[in-house]
């Protein structure tokens, strides 16, 4: 178990640090930033910059906390997978940024 809570603290200040990558770019993103595209490519949803900019590294943090201490549950777990949703996470972001600067 103590293994595990040290792999839960580190994926979650991953997921917390893509606030910091978020933060780096906020002035280069737009007021509304695009988060839903129909199948022609144009933009039909946006959240306000500061919805994304904060909002979401701590959906990311939250579910990161879910889906480890689910994983901790389970026997035979692999120290990748407490890592997963660090990756969602800056895999998200890194699209957010590229969206909202496109």
């Amino acid at each position: 178990m103590k293994s595990a809570m040290k792999h839960i603290v580190i994926s979650t200040i991953l997921c917390a640090l893509t606030l910091a990558v978020f933060l780096a770019f906020y002035d280069h993103l737009p007021a509304s930033v695009p988060v839903h595209f129909d199948s022609a490519g144009i933009a039909n949803s946006f959240w306000p910059r500061n919805v994304v900019v904060f909002g979401i590294p701590v959906v990311c943090i939250l579910l990161n906390l879910i889906a480890t201490f689910t994983v901790s549950q389970k026997e035979n777990t692999k120290p990748y997978m407490y890592y997963i949703m660090a990756i969602v996470a800056f895999v998200v972001t890194g699209v957010m940024i590229y969206l909202g600067m496109k």
